[in-house]
């Protein structure tokens, strides 16, 4: 088992120098934020104890009931993408590969995320003693990120004994984009070994098309190990960085983990960190992981019906008159995805209304990736009305949390 240090990370506090800020600071800051409290036992994770003789506070205690930090958090967020206040550390392992399935599985301290269930959402805050487990799925073959939910499974023994079972949630990140990932407890230090099984993709969750559309037809089982130890929970604790305290809470997103996206449909960035680093030269890999992020606005075919927005989103529309997607018509595509990164927004329920009547169907293809689409014939001068039935449901990280669930229709005319 190799471990992978964390990515490369700019324009941040050092964790030192935020905790010496935040000590000379709290009453400033405490009309803006609020303490998260990770281990859902109201003490606010992890305690920070000055160091006896110099008076500087400390690092925070590695493991208590969840072994996760105390860090700020945006008291009241915008209902839109923001920046947070830090970035998490986390660990790679090795890419696992089975039949035509490549993961990356990480782990990180168990933190707080939010659940979704029609437009309501939940949080999910640890309680005990474990870790972040979370997993990148792709082709094997093409490199392409499967953001849509596969029914993973996943076993967590040791030595032998069954410690753990559950299905991971598919999951978007600022830095990861789609993933999966739980909080998964673990009753003591020690090796263990995961058991992550993937079943076919299609069926009523998603229509395959392209070169896609007779693959991904087998499940498949991954397997691989991992340390629980004092030097992980250190790392990770350690690795966590901060913003610059006067970005908390702005319009913007964190940059991918992978150095790919970071680019907004109108060309702008991501509005995150200034990367003052060199290109690193991978191609936009980070450890051999793709990131998620779609095609820009302007890389796909047919005709432009604009870029409309609700809930923070931003929704690609084109009309392709003649297709391989539909056999005797045209081809109205919608592409939803996150401002700055374009993270492909899965799970959704669209429809259109108008000129075109129908329920569009979440399509994975081999060239245009994740969007909705419907068949039908369009003239110039016909207008429609997107409406989104169901925001994306997917879990969330911080940062995204409070977008994408109140989304009004949209109106688009056909030029």
């Amino acid at each position: 088992m190799t471990r992978h240090p964390p990515g490369r990370r700019t324009d941040r506090l050092s964790r030192r120098a935020f905790l010496a800020a935040g000590a000379a600071a709290t009453g400033a800051l405490a009309g803006c934020i609020g303490g998260d409290d990770e281990d859902g036992n109201g003490n606010g994770g992890n305690g920070t104890n000055g160091d006896e003789g110099d008076g500087e506070p400390s690092s925070p205690d590695v493991v208590n009931s969840s072994n996760a930090p105390t860090t700020p958090s945006v008291e009241d967020p915008p209902d839109a993408v923001y920046l947070p206040t830090h970035q998490e550390s986390m660990e790679h392992l090795e890419t696992v590969e089975a039949g035509e399935y490549a993961v990356m599985p990480m782990l990180t301290y168990p933190h707080k995320f939010w659940l979704v269930s029609g437009t309501e959402r939940e949080a999910v805050t640890p309680d005990s003693t474990g870790v972040h487990l979370m997993a990148t799925v792709w082709d094997a073959e093409t490199g392409e990120v499967l953001p849509v939910d596969t029914g993973a499974q996943l076993r967590l023994t040791r030595d032998g004994d069954l410690v753990d079972q559950r299905a991971p949630w598919p999951m978007i990140s600022q830095t990861m984009g789609f993933h999966f990932g739980d909080n998964v407890p673990l009753p003591e230090q020690g090796t263990y070994t995961v058991e992550f099984d993937l079943t076919p993709l299609g069926g009523d969750t998603v229509r395959k098309t392209g070169e896609f559309a007779d693959r991904f037809t087998e499940p498949r089982t991954v397997r691989f190990e991992f340390e629980f130890d004092q030097e992980f929970q250190e790392s990770v604790v350690n690795g966590v960085e901060y913003l610059d305290e006067d970005r908390w809470g702005e319009p913007g997103a964190l940059d991918p983990m992978a150095g790919m996206g970071g680019m907004d449909d109108n060309g702008g960035d991501s509005g995150g960190m200034d990367d003052e680093s060199e290109d690193d030269g991978n191609g936009g890999m980070e450890m051999g992981m793709p990131f998620s992020d779609l095609q820009p606005a302007d890389a796909y075919p047919g005709q432009d019906l604009g870029t409309p927005t609700s809930g923070d989103a931003t929704f690609v529309v084109r009309y392709l008159e003649e297709t391989r997607l539909s056999e005797d018509s045209g081809y109205l595509l919608v592409s939803p995805r996150t401002p700055y990164n374009r993270v492909p927004l899965a799970d959704m329920a669209l429809s259109v209304e108008g000129s075109l009547e129908g329920e569009l169907v979440q399509t994975l293809d081999s060239e245009l990736g994740h969007h909705y689409g419907i068949a039908g014939d369009l003239a110039s001068g016909e207008q429609l009305e997107l409406v989104v039935e169901s925001p994306p449901q997917v879990a969330r990280h911080r940062g995204y949390e409070t977008a994408f669930l109140e989304m009004p229709s949209m109106g688009v005319e056909v030029p």
